[in-house]
């Protein structure tokens, strides 16, 4: 999966589970551009890891600022394979 397609997928899941519709790049930040609070942070991190078969550690939101962030994350996490318990 490229970073593009991640990139559209991350979208999907904003719009379809936070209902957010302003457009979204890899410079957008996750808490002043989008303004996600801990609750909004938590639903993406499960609906991410939902959609992408991936898992986050514990910690491991603390390190995503921007969308490029997530991206980068996801890219990196779906070529080591899926959660070990999905």
């Amino acid at each position: 999966m490229t970073k593009t397609q991640i990139l559209d997928d991350v979208r999907k899941v904003l719009k379809k589970h936070l209902q957010i519709s302003s457009p979204v790049g890899l410079e957008t930040d996750l808490f002043q551009d989008l303004e996600l609070d801990s609750l909004k942070q938590l639903t993406l991190v499960v609906e991410l890891e939902n959609h992408f078969r991936v898992c986050f550690d514990e910690g491991d939101e603390e390190g995503l600022r921007t969308i490029g962030d997530v991206v980068g994350f996801i890219a990196n996490r779906t070529t080591k394979g899926a959660c070990p318990d999905a």
